[in-house]
């Protein structure tokens, strides 16, 4: 996965379809798990991108740092 923004992408094969989870890396090497959705095209959707980006600002916002 290209960088975006700090979020990357665990991609596991589960019968037919290839499922993803958004992650980042946090401070103290924690690394959280944003969201997972099945991918059905080549790119990531752009509407999942956005989310899991909202979600880390949510995170980082909430756990100061």
């Amino acid at each position: 996965m290209e960088k975006r923004y700090g979020i990357f992408e665990l991609r596991a094969k589960v019968g037919t379809d290839i499922s993803r989870v958004l992650y980042f890396f946090y401070y103290d090497g924690r690394i959280v798990l944003i969201q997972g959705f099945i991918k059905k095209t080549q790119r990531t959707p752009a509407g999942e991108i956005e989310k899991a980006k909202k979600y880390r600002r949510d995170y980082i916002e909430r756990h100061g740092k």
